[in-house]
Parts: C-alpha cells; structure tokens; sequence
C-alpha cells in the first residue's frame, strides 16, 4: 500500500454560521488517514449537477453535518488504497453514489472514497468524457434502458422529456434521438434552437403545458415520460400516455406531492416508476456504461457542457440557482 497522504490541498467548503447563514468558499484542506476499504484518488475533473446546486446553497434535507466538500461527482488516479480491488495509478470514477452527501465530494483536489463507491473507467472513456456524462447522463441512460425494456416502438407517439435543459434532461434527448424516437421537450426557458440541435422534434413551454381542462383522461399524445420536475408533468402528463405508457419519476424540482387522478392508471395502464440511480446494482451499471461508451465519441457532445475551474464553481453555482444555465458543467480540478 502507498502510504501517500495529501496535505494544504484545495477544497470547496460550504459552512454554516450560527445565524444558518451559508457561505462557499475554496479552502485548504488535509486528508491525514485512510480506513479500511477506503481509496484515495487525485481528482482530475468533477461536474456540476442540480444536486450540487442545493447543497452549496445549504438544503438541509441533503447535508446536516457542516463545514462540508460538495461535489456528487469525481474521476481521477488513484493515490493509495486499502482495497484490494484497487492500486495506485488506476483511473477510476465515483458517480451515483452518496459521495458528496453522506460524505465529502468532488470539489477537491483529493477525496477519500470506500471502494463499493469506485469503479474503473471503462475502455473507451476518458476521465473527462466520464464527467461530461457523469451521474447526469448515467441517470438518462438507466431511464431509457428501464423503458426500452418493454421494446417501445419508435413510430409510436413521441416521448415527452421535462427539465430538458438540465443535465438529465439534454442527455436523454439527445440519446433518444439517436435511438431514432421522436421526443418532445418541456422547459420553462426559450433554448429552442439549442434543444432541436440535440434532437427533440417538439419544445412545449412548461406554461402552456399547465393549461390542460382538468378532465380524468386527456386526447393521447406520447407513448412515455421522462420527468426531472414532478408536479403538474405528472399530472397531466399521465392523462395524456398511450395504453401501457409508462412515466419515468427522477426529480421533483416543483416538490414532492403531486395531484393524481387514478382514471389513467386503470383505463389504460399507464405505470409510474422511479429512477434512483444510487441503487443501480453491479450488473446493471456495467450495462448503463456499455450504453453510455455508444455516444460518447460524438462531436455534439461539445455543445452539452462547459468547463470550468475549482475557483469559478461559486460564481457558476449562483448563475444555475437564478435558473440562467443550459447544459452542464464539468470541473477541471488539476
């Protein structure tokens, strides 16, 4: 084992004052042990997700233990290991798992990681591609692979995806797209032009899709949902599934209650089912990153994300808390 342990290493914190007041802020940071089964990695890139959105601005329903590292996403080279699934040298990457909630995360320089959180680059990806995609785009993959199950035909009615600028969102356009599935895309921002580059063939305004009659079933338009916002995409969203449509739960940005009329579910057997993909077992992630490897040599890729560095993440986390960001971010950390 290398017994290499970093010290006066970069980090961003997010504290909490006795008046719950939360600043962010890069740092000095020291790691000065390794337990049992935990890997210590150099991170090259993280990525900014939604999740890393509230926990910098301090969400109590996430994070309770201040100072604390966000960052849910991390790739880099391994340091030193207790783990004898790991040695130093190997690229590896922690993605949809706790990392940077029930411990610290990404947005450092190094982290110390149990080894069930890690898991080798595959073949094929980088350490950067492996961020672009990130829990995002792992997310998006395990979505259409959960659909795809049940062999939906692709001249059936269009899949509606919400959220569509966000990470998940983009991702599982662009990949439905390229399976040859005609998708309709919901947002609350004008970014037509940019949604249609990744292959949605229809953009509904989240206001316009709020205006439906209150009527139990609703004239049939999409054959299945991806949704990243809850609320009202459920609730008429669900009246509006083909016979069989199924509803693919993966956040709540508009809260976790929705209203649901049950006519839907009866009558044409529409199903709802959540995505967490933190539970994703072994062999099915192996699958969801087989899938993920088709798409990631593919030039419009480039317009899905940004790069940025450790030191800009506040002032970008404040641009996507004011709902002004499409796309991603990835963070180049060394």
């Amino acid at each position: 084992m290398n017994k290499f342990l970093p010290n006066n290493f970069d980090a961003l914190f997010v504290k909490k004052d006795i008046l719950n007041n939360y600043s962010l802020n890069l740092e000095k940071n020291t790691i000065n042990e390794i337990d049992n089964d935990q890997v210590l990695i150099k991170v090259s890139y993280s990525s900014l997700n939604y999740k890393d959105m509230l926990i910098c601005l301090g969400n109590p329903g996430l994070v309770r233990k201040y100072p604390h590292i966000p960052g849910i996403d991390a790739a880099g080279i391994v340091m030193s290991s207790k783990s004898n699934n790991f040695k130093k040298g190997e690229k590896v990457m922690v993605v949809a798992r706790p990392l940077g909630v029930k411990s610290h995360g990404g947005l450092a320089q190094y982290i110390k990681v149990h080894s069930d959180w890690v898991e080798k680059i595959p073949k094929n990806l980088t350490l950067k591609s492996s961020m672009i995609f990130g829990t995002a785009g792992f997310t998006a993959s395990l979505a259409i692979i959960t659909l795809l199950k049940d062999q939906i035909k692709k001249n059936k009615k269009p899949i509606l995806v919400s959220g569509a600028t966000g990470g998940v969102g983009i991702f599982a356009i662009y990949m439905l797209s390229k399976l040859g599935f005609a998708v309709s895309a919901v947002t609350t921002k004008r970014e037509s032009a940019f949604l249609k580059k990744m292959g949605a063939t229809e953009i509904i305004s989240y206001r316009e899709f709020n205006n439906f009659s209150n009527l139990p079933l609703l004239k049939i338009k999409y054959s299945a949902i991806i949704d990243n916002i809850g609320g009202n995409i459920i609730k008429f969203g669900s009246r509006q599934l083909d016979h069989n449509g199924k509803i693919l739960s993966i956040g709540m940005i508009s809260g976790q209650n929705v209203e649901v009329n049950i006519m839907p579910f009866i009558l044409r057997g529409v199903q709802l089912i959540g995505i967490n993909s933190e539970n994703t077992p072994p062999k099915l992630r192996k699958k969801v990153w087989k899938n993920i490897i088709k798409f990631s040599k593919d030039k419009k890729l480039e317009s899905i994300y940004k790069e940025c560095k450790l030191i800009e993440v506040s002032k970008i986390i404040k641009k996507i808390e004011l709902n002004k960001n499409v796309g991603r971010y990835i963070v180049k950390i060394v």
